[in-house]
């Protein structure tokens, strides 16, 4: 049963394993992180209801640190409060994505900006690293290897501009960016397509070309979000 209203209870879920024993703040985080990677992924679908014994008896832990990462997932967009009480995964609409995305252009093409004309060399070797280490790999890559891989390449353009805000600017709506790339990873070109874009982008960086690395940047997220976009149901009906 994969529906909306499935019994979160009854699946096996390969994300949702037995997490082992540490600290309440890396726990907390580990447990939000698999949630979070679990319902991006669609193992978790939309309208499920998440039972908070249930998930904490999957991953072995107390209740204390899926209530909390639970709440910050709904603080994300990711679940949402539901009336009787409880929570349950939000539906992903275009206009959800199409808003994130705009969100991606501020603060993504200013962090581009910024990396070209301030030319870190460890930045930029690191920009260089990501791209050479992925884009031959990425057709051999599973749904959570391309969604880590992408992440890390969008992750290290903002990191190189020296300013931390623009990752914790970026990271709270990067899951509802992911939520909707899963639904195009059966597009083969869309990701290689996608890394021949990284890897331009990465070139105007090194070449410190501030206004054609913006063009770059903002040409990549248009494509992507115009391609996502399409391959959303118009309404939350039409997922079940």
């Amino acid at each position: 049963m994969s529906g909306p209203d499935a019994d979160f209870t009854d699946r096996t879920e390969p994300v949702l394993g037995e997490l082992p024993p540490r600290d309440t703040t890396a726990l907390v985080r580990t447990v939000r992180d698999r949630l979070r990677l679990a319902i991006s992924l669609e193992e978790i679908p939309s309208g499920t209801r998440l039972n908070q014994v249930a998930v904490a008896k999957q991953l072995g832990v107390s209740r204390m640190p899926v209530r909390t990462a639970i709440s910050e997932l709904v603080s994300e967009g990711l679940l949402e409060m539901v009336p009787g009480g409880g929570v349950a995964v939000r539906s992903l609409t275009p206009d959800d994505l199409l808003d994130v995305y705009e969100v991606r252009e501020a603060i993504e093409s200013r962090a581009v900006r910024r990396v070209a004309q301030l030319r870190p060399a460890e930045g930029l070797a690191r920009i260089e690293q990501v791209v050479s280490t992925h884009k031959p790999r990425v057709t051999g890559y599973g749904a959570a290897e391309l969604l880590a891989a992408d992440r890390e390449f969008h992750m290290a353009v903002l990191d190189a501009t020296g300013n931390e805000y623009f990752r914790r600017a970026l990271v709270p709506v990067w899951s509802i960016v992911e939520r909707g790339m899963v639904r195009s990873l059966h597009i083969t070109d869309v990701f290689t397509g996608a890394w021949d874009e990284h890897e331009a982008i990465a070139k105007a960086l090194l070449a410190g070309d501030a206004d054609h690395g913006e063009q770059l940047l903002l040409h990549h997220l248009r494509n992507a979000s115009s391609k996502l976009a399409q391959t959303m149901p118009t309404s939350s009906a039409d997922e079940t």
